[in-house]
């Protein structure tokens, strides 16, 4: 075992050792050939840098140092006290964002001391918990407290001046319900089929990059999340953790979906699908939207005041001068184009649904089915890209229109995300012509609370949604039409 003092007697660059999951490597050889430089791994020189290691990389990544690195492990009781140390003044501490009931059981156990006493420490800090949710917009509220800033604004971030992405909710308060009475609903089944895949709700967990800003839990704390909740996980290109780790935290007969950035360089795009087919995904979403990067500046802004997290991503060089998002590099092809679909088909092999995420025309949409797609999701990325596009609520009332006017409703299955909030929400995307609804945001910002976060999370929407379905006269979703809903008057009569 390597204790603190001997950890910390290591950090220059001729003689540098770093903690990662509870073991210690030898990283000086490795200083210059790490991708995001190595002043990012100096900082944590000495010391254990696993907070910032897994809120971007999988743990196989440590499987890519030189032979011969690790030199031991971190004394657990050392360990744990430096856990809990920062817990006792704390404010809104990233490290405290972990005090679940869980954690306090271990830190007890390694601490030999009563597990009320660890609590006693955890009670001084001042970050809210689930108990004070009482709605999914609670959840980004607390997850700007326990979340590191780095992290949050990634989350939080769109483009330029944010219009689309507050007009992706503020839509939803453009239409009214329409009510039915007298209508006996002390029954109401929301479970419906989407690609395929049953669904215990028209809900899916929408692809998110980096979910391990939020919490260690990461995908695999959405993934048993969704498990347990008995909908869809889309899991993203961009993943936190290994593919195989995420779909190996499935329930039985759980289903999970794959998000795809086409790679400008293909051959990487084909190797990465090859593991999503091995790994029995059933569709793919290939996001449609991202040709180029939109100009994130709340993200941009984080440029000098947390460089660690931004280095740890890059893939090109140790600029810090885009945010998150800048320091991921180049990940998407400006090339994409309708052509690509028979190359898609043929790495799938046809085993999986093929879906495009991005679509925001009519015109989009129609060209989709005409090519014979699956499915589209109507989405602006959450307003990360294009600033001022429409907020996909308006988008989802086109499309329908476009596909019936041209006689090719019901050819692919219709989803929408962007602004989804409450059950509400959630019934008035249906009643316009959606399948099914993604989130993303609320998924991430309740992963601030690890998995037990995105099961209340879920839970809520469901408990509005059938609560909205009941007030509204409905006891299954065949019953919901446009008929339920009226757009507000832009000027009162």
């Amino acid at each position: 075992e390597v204790s603190a003092a001997e950890l910390g007697s290591h950090r220059t660059e001729n003689d540098c050792w770093i903690a990662f999951h509870g073991s210690v490597f030898e990283v000086s050889s490795f200083l210059s050939e790490h991708p995001g430089g190595k002043q990012v791994l100096m900082e944590v020189a000495g010391a254990d840098g696993t907070s910032a290691f897994q809120a971007i990389h999988p743990q196989s990544m440590l499987e890519k140092l030189p032979a011969g690195s690790k030199v031991g492990v971190i004394n657990a009781v050392e360990e744990a006290k430096a856990q809990l140390a920062p817990l006792a003044g704390a404010k809104s501490s990233a490290s405290a964002s972990v005090g679940c009931f869980e954690c306090l059981q271990a830190l007890g156990s390694l601490l030999r001391r009563p597990r009320e006493e660890v609590a006693s420490a955890l009670r001084e800090v001042k970050v809210p918990t689930l108990d004070h949710i009482i709605n999914v917009n609670d959840f980004e509220l607390a997850a700007q407290e326990r979340m590191q800033k780095t992290g949050y604004d990634y989350y939080a971030s769109a483009a330029c001046d944010e219009v689309t992405k507050r007009a992706n909710c503020e839509a939803y308060s453009r239409l009214w319900l329409r009510p039915r009475v007298m209508v006996d609903v002390s029954s109401v089944d929301v479970s419906c089929v989407l690609l395929g895949c049953p669904s215990s709700l028209p809900l899916f967990i929408s692809p998110s990059a980096m979910a391990g800003m939020a919490h260690p839990h990461a995908e695999v704390g959405l993934a048993r999340a969704a498990g347990k909740a008995g909908i869809i996980q889309c899991i993203a290109n961009m993943a936190t953790r290994d593919l195989e780790e995420i779909t190996g935290a499935r329930l039985p007969g759980q289903q999970q979906w794959y998000q795809v950035y086409v790679n400008p360089d293909r051959a990487k795009t084909e190797a990465m699908l090859q593991r999503v087919l091995a790994a029995g995904l059933t569709a793919l979403l290939v996001t449609v939207d991202t040709n180029v990067i939109g100009r994130r500046e709340r993200d941009q802004r984080n440029k000098v005041q947390d460089k660690t997290n931004v280095a740890l991503v890059q893939k090109t060089g140790p600029s810090m001068s885009g945010g998150v998002i800048g320091a991921l590099g180049t990940f998407t092809d400006a090339r994409l184009s309708w052509k690509d679909l028979a190359w898609l088909r043929s790495v799938t092999a046809g085993r999986m649904k093929l879906v495009l995420k991005g679509v925001q025309t009519g015109e989009d949409a129609v060209l989709a089915a005409q090519n014979g797609l699956d499915g589209i999701v109507i989405s602006n990325h959450g307003g990360r890209q294009l600033d001022h596009a429409r907020p996909t609520l308006e988008v989802l009332a086109e499309v329908t229109a476009a596909l019936g006017g041209a006689g090719l409703a019901g050819r692919l299955e219709v989803f929408v995300d962007g602004g989804i909030r409450r059950g509400t929400d959630i019934y008035k995307a249906l009643a316009l012509g959606a399948r099914a609804v993604g989130i993303g945001r609320p998924a991430l910002y309740s992963l601030a609370f690890g998995q037990p976060g995105v099961e209340k999370c879920l839970q809520l929407l469901q408990d509005e949604f059938i609560n909205c379905m009941q007030l509204m006269g409905k006891t299954s979703l065949a019953e919901i039409s446009a008929a339920d809903v009226a757009w507000k008057p832009l000027v009162a009569a």
